[in-house]
């Protein structure tokens, strides 16, 4: 911690509007503006404008976003209780409700209490032929040759081995109109985030997008609650979440009703299969880019599995699959943006910045996985960094794509189980070649996604490399 306060009016501020504040310029480019924020400082002032103060009656309304790691530890861990998550917009609160994404205090501990077995440990591992089943039976369906969306592909492999996770039954034809669903919130929530008036408009208002997303809500609430209700009358599953949340006690010690299941249910639905999608895609585009790691990774791949599928047991030695996946998540991470929090009272931050009462206080993953500081020549693909040398030798927080703390996300581990597996499991048999001609950026919806769809080229591993890059 440095010696003298550093008070939010010393602190660096790009221009904004005197009106509107940061909004425009973040609204127009998100994650240009995030990243030309490294220039002013560990501790960034976005004042909020003239009309924000107004309306909350407020002067010096701002947010801070934090460049720092030891002040990201500060807030998500060494003082998190300190602070509590930002109220969202209510399209976000119509999907999630209260599941363990949104709660707070000792509801949200006991949520995590209760779901933390089942995403950790041995328990975890006990789904490793699940996802190589579903990962090989979809690279088995590929023709050498075909042309694939390689995001909607990995939505339907995601979509397919978590729905069987929670409910123990194939999703079958309602994959399309869940991810529909899925799209259309994604969407919605961002249109609010960046407009005040889209946040203050009623969801009853019937605009043509608030319509397409109540079909889409009511769709997969019917489908969610007729399982919940069928399970209730007696039709026992396996042991899924379903069947855990119906043996399940709040933490009342009452049990769970249907909205409650119902809104953990949806948490882990879109938690499990569109972030891990969003990940796997950026991760063959990525893979697409450089003939090195390619061949790195396949020699990994021979060397560790042969022909066979991995099992649990292979993670381990997965050595170099998992610093590509952890250079992905970098890059890309699916979370490009934590929900901002909110100080009780005023706080000082390792870096020296004195944030005052109330202080709105922004992370995000992007910004920080993309600071030359930490991660030098940051837009450049490089699984070496992630070598226990180069991880060793950066602070702590300064790679975050799972959050941290009392809030880091529940299902790391398993997300990583299925990263490695799934990645394994395609890159022993294909190799993905990008289709020429397309501009692939990411969009920063609710997750970071891309901005058009990822046309690529399957080609057996056994084909000589007909593309090959100087990467």
């Amino acid at each position: 911690m440095t010696e003298q306060a550093i008070f939010t009016a010393s602190l660096s501020s790009p221009p904004v509007s005197r009106w509107l504040g940061f909004f425009p310029e973040f609204r127009q480019d998100s994650l240009g503006f995030l990243l030309r924020c490294h220039s002013y400082g560990d501790v960034v002032k976005l004042p909020m404008g003239r009309m924000a103060e107004l309306l909350f009656r407020q002067q010096d309304f701002a947010m801070y976003l934090l460049n720092n790691p030891a002040d990201v530890k500060h807030v998500l861990v060494t003082n998190q209780h300190h602070y509590t998550k930002n109220p969202v917009p209510p399209v976000e609160a119509r999907i999630f409700g209260k599941g363990v994404l949104h709660t707070e205090g000792e509801t949200h501990h006991h949520q995590r209490r209760l779901f933390l077995p089942f995403f950790h440990g041995d328990h975890v591992a006990s789904y490793t032929s699940l996802i190589t089943e579903k990962a090989s039976a979809l690279v088995a369906s590929w023709h050498n040759g075909a042309t694939v969306d390689i995001e909607r592909e990995m939505t339907t492999l995601t979509l397919s081995v978590i729905w069987r996770l929670l409910f123990g039954q194939d999703v079958s034809s309602d994959a399309a109109q869940i991810a529909e669903a899925v799209t259309t919130g994604q969407h919605l929530i961002t249109k609010q985030y960046n407009s005040l008036l889209a946040w203050i408009t009623p969801l009853w208002v019937p605009t043509a997008r608030h319509r397409e997303f109540s079909r889409g809500q009511e769709f997969m609430d019917g489908r969610i609650t007729g399982m919940i209700q069928n399970r209730r009358a007696g039709h026992h599953g396996d042991q899924d979440v379903l069947a855990l949340l119906l043996a399940a006690t709040n933490e009342a010690g009452q049990p769970l009703n249907d909205k409650e299941i119902r809104d953990e249910l949806v948490t882990f639905l879109l938690a499990g299969h569109e972030t891990m999608a969003n990940a796997l895609t950026w991760t063959w585009f990525l893979l697409s880019q450089s003939q090195t790691v390619r061949a790195r990774l396949a020699h990994e791949l021979e060397t560790v599995l042969g022909n066979r599928l991995p099992t649990a047991a292979d993670v381990p030695r997965l050595v170099y699959t998992k610093m590509v996946w952890d250079e992905a998540l970098r890059l890309y991470p699916p979370a490009w943006l934590l929900h901002s929090r909110v100080g009780h009272a005023e706080d000082r931050l390792p870096s020296g910045a004195l944030l005052p009462p109330g202080a709105i206080v922004f992370i995000s993953p992007w910004s920080m996985h993309r600071n030359a500081r930490w991660f030098p020549d940051p837009n450049r693909f490089d699984p070496d960094r992630f070598s226990p040398e180069a991880k060793q030798a950066r602070p702590a927080f300064s790679y975050i794509p799972f959050g941290g703390g009392g809030r880091r996300c529940l299902g790391e581990s398993f997300a990583e189980l299925e990263g490695l597996l799934i990645i394994a499991t395609l890159a022993s048999k294909v190799r993905l070649r990008l289709v020429d001609g397309q501009a692939i950026l990411p969009n920063p919806l609710f997750t970071l996604r891309p901005n058009i769809p990822v046309h690529m080229t399957i080609e057996s591993v056994a084909t000589p490399e007909r593309y090959p890059t100087t990467v």
